[in-house]
């Protein structure tokens, strides 16, 4: 690897997550969060073809079920 470069690390400090990061705060795969959210299973909101999750309503979620 060179020097200098440096992988951009998710960050869920954010409101409002993509699928990477809400999968991190579920603990499971990106494909699960894609899954449930066409599944309407999760608070999910499209913009175009992108996935985008708010971090206040998937915490909801989590204390409902």
């Amino acid at each position: 690897m060179r020097e200098g470069i440096t992988a951009k690390k998710p960050n869920i400090d954010k409101d409002i997550l993509n699928a990477e990061e809400a999968a991190i705060l579920f603990s499971v795969s990106i494909w699960t969060m894609y899954k449930r959210a066409k599944a309407e299973k999760l608070p999910a909101h499209y913009m175009g073809k992108r996935l985008y999750f708010v971090k206040s309503e998937l915490i909801d979620y989590i204390r409902q079920t």
